[in-house]
């Protein structure tokens, strides 16, 4: 037996969403295309297409245009390609530089990339899928499905960069490459170095990362977090790599050799490439956190240069790290922060007026039950809610209210949403005194959390009330709209209170819940006068030794 997870923003009803009379036809070529027509299955089509009413337009308006070829960027296909591309990102950051650097690069002989040609592969793919997939214009809102309009589009952002980067420049120029010496040129050797610049496609793939993150409905903290690590890890990759292609290209430059140059190479040219790596690796590292100079004293001038410029780069990444993990620590306690700043506002207000202690205790208890330490405007956040949505948030806040309440129980789920709406919630500090007998009363309460104690006039201790009960129906039943009680808090109480005309047009027009008070309330008040009787015929004396 298989169940299904209830997801509240699903409609009950379903809508069919427009499907092209080719889709009837079926087979792999259609599902393709229907996949390629806008789909909810992206998450960006939530951000621009509204409604469903909203996408059926838009597909319908997609197939009724006569270039049926566009890819539309909202679709199916699209989120699939761009979850795919992560992954070819992610590699390529790493194998072209790698690659480039320490394999074509290599000052003993000639070799040739055959690794990355897998990824060019992607990498062309990739942009001929572009040059068919529309884009979204932001001043017509409107998705563009024009061939003409998708490539200058393309064009002045980065199909040339993509074009660039996606040769394979070693293979071409391999009949003029050179080791570094008098033979070598530097212009063959800067134009072997334009694959590099596929790292500034980074910026696009965090952003299919951050996209992926949303779908499976990671937090944005997780997102951050794991953002930043990635991009360290490959700062740290990238600076290796430039710190041994900084020697390399001034032995192009300068057609020395690997015995003449004066660089840190020369102590590790008979070993491997991975040798020359981890030596990178650990130049990187010591000076990223200014620990030392590698694995090797400084001997060279471009050495020391090499140092200073990664010691300088370390102490900005250093700076970039701790500003991005502070940002997001600021973020995520946002609310403790303002909690925070709340609480230093009190002490300071407390002692500016001179308060005594008991004072200031009393209003930190106050502030820590009502914000539980995480301090937010809960008016400004329900204000800009719809009247249904702010309703059922009400009735859920108010929860264990509903379910500790007998009053509330069997009673018909409209009646209780009409009274949980109209309730306000107010917090009485112990000793407080909640109701006072013979004052005019205008509400009942509902007690949500703690407990009370309820004293006849002369001060005789009737009961304790707890979670779940209420109290002060009396006073707006009878005709003089006494109190016929004190109550006073034991312990931090959390109370609803319901005023009269709320109480009139909510309960008193239904008999049932009506009923239920009055009866209630008149066994409560003769409780009240009868044991109020019965302790003033108690002398005084015995009284006082009672208590």
């Amino acid at each position: 037996m298989s169940t299904t997870k209830y997801d509240p923003l699903e409609p009950n009803v379903q809508v069919p969403v427009y499907l092209p009379v080719w889709a009837a036809v079926g087979g792999y070529g259609a599902q393709l295309k229907l996949w390629c027509l806008a789909s909810y299955r992206n998450p960006r089509s939530k951000k621009y297409i509204n409604s469903i009413a909203a996408l059926s337009r838009e597909r319908k308006r997609q197939c009724q245009h006569w270039q049926r070829w566009i890819i539309h960027p909202f679709s199916a296909f699209r989120f699939i390609w761009e979850t795919i591309m992560i992954f070819i990102y992610a590699i390529s950051f790493i194998i072209i530089p790698f690659m480039t650097t320490f394999i074509v690069f290599d000052y003993e002989i000639v070799r040739l990339d055959k690794i990355s040609l897998f990824l060019y592969i992607f990498f062309w793919l990739d942009i001929i899928i572009n040059c068919i997939t529309g884009f979204y214009n932001k001043n017509e809102r409107l998705v563009n499905f024009n061939q003409s309009d998708i490539l200058t589009y393309y064009f002045q952002r980065f199909l040339i960069v993509d074009i660039l980067t996606s040769l394979p420049y070693d293979h071409i120029t391999y009949p003029w490459r050179k080791v570094p010496g008098p033979d070598c040129s530097l212009w063959i050797a800067c134009i072997n170095l334009i694959p590099i610049l596929k790292i500034s496609r980074y910026i696009k793939f965090q952003s299919y990362v951050s996209q992926l993150f949303a779908v499976r409905k990671i937090k944005d903290f997780t997102n951050r977090m794991t953002n930043t690590l990635i991009l360290s890890f490959y700062i740290i990759f990238w600076f290796a790599c430039l710190c041994y292609l900084t020697p390399i290209m001034i032995m192009q430059a300068t057609g020395k050799t690997i015995d003449e140059c004066s660089c840190w190479l020369i102590k590790i040219k008979n070993m491997g490439i991975a040798e020359r790596f981890q030596y990178a690796i650990f130049i990187v590292m010591q000076n990223f956190v200014a620990s030392g100079y590698g694995t090797m004293n400084i001997e060279f001038t471009g050495h020391i240069l090499i140092c200073t410029t990664l010691v300088i780069l370390g102490r900005i990444f250093e700076a970039y790290i701790i500003i991005m993990f502070l940002q997001i620590q600021a973020d995520k306690k946002a609310a403790e922060s303002e909690y925070l700043e709340i609480m230093n506002q009190i002490v300071a207000y407390t002692r500016q007026k001179q308060m005594p202690p008991y004072m200031q205790k009393r209003l930190t208890t106050y502030y820590n039950y009502r914000f539980r330490k995480n301090y937010f405007q809960e008016k400004k956040v329900l204000s800009s809610l719809s009247d249904k949505l702010r309703e059922e948030i009400v009735l859920h806040s108010c929860h264990r209210l509903v379910e500790s309440v007998l009053l509330f129980r069997n009673i018909p789920h409209d009646i209780i949403a009409s009274i949980v709406s109209n309730l306000r919630m107010e917090l009485y500090l112990p000793n407080e005194l909640i109701v006072k007998a013979g004052s005019q009363g205008d509400c009942m309460f509902f007690l949500g959390a703690g407990s009370v104690a309820v004293f006849t006039p002369t001060g005789k201790e009737i009961c304790h009330l707890d979670k779940g009960s209420h109290f002060g129906e009396v006073a707006l039943l009878v005709q003089d709209h006494r109190r016929v009680a004190t109550v006073v808090a034991i312990e931090v109480c959390e109370v609803y209170r319901l005023d009269r005309p709320d109480f009139r047009r909510c309960v008193a027009i239904h008999k049932d819940i009506f009923s239920k008070i009055e009866r209630i309330a008149t066994k409560r008040m003769e409780k009240t006068i009868l044991i109020e009787e019965q302790y003033k015929r108690i002398p005084l004396n015995k009284r006082i030794y009672r208590k």
